[in-house]
């Protein structure tokens, strides 16, 4: 889920838009990064994954060099057949303001690559 929405003119919208597409790749890139392969849920380690994913995208997100002020959560969850629901509520300006969450393993494609536990991040852009 992403809104992503902005009326600049179009010299101002290359150099500053925040666009889905510049982002959510970014996400999934630093999922696959923390998590390999078959990588198994552990409780111990998450405080770790959880630090290192937030730590990366933040990173990432400020190498766009972007006129934003970014947060970042990211939530792990073990598969064990449970759901997990998720909301984000905000005020703020929709024309300047952005939000983009990415579920990890893939729902929008069929990612068998990890059936052991599932990873949420969320990167909220605000615009400066």
């Amino acid at each position: 889920m992403c809104v992503l929405a902005r009326p600049f003119p179009l010299f101002s919208l290359f150099l500053t838009f925040l666009s889905f597409p510049q982002i959510e790749p970014l996400l999934y890139k630093v999922i696959h990064e923390v998590f390999d392969k078959g990588v198994m849920y552990d409780s111990l380690l998450v405080p770790q994954w959880v630090d290192t994913i937030c730590d990366r995208t933040m990173s990432s997100l400020a190498e766009l060099q972007k006129p934003y002020k970014y947060i970042v959560t990211c939530q792990i969850m073990q598969k064990t057949g449970a759901g997990i629901h998720t909301a984000n509520s905000a005020f703020w300006n929709r024309e300047d303001d952005n939000i983009c969450q990415v579920v990890w393993p893939n729902t929008k494609k069929v990612d068998k690559s990890n059936a052991r536990l599932y990873c949420i991040i969320t990167a909220i852009a605000l615009a400066l």
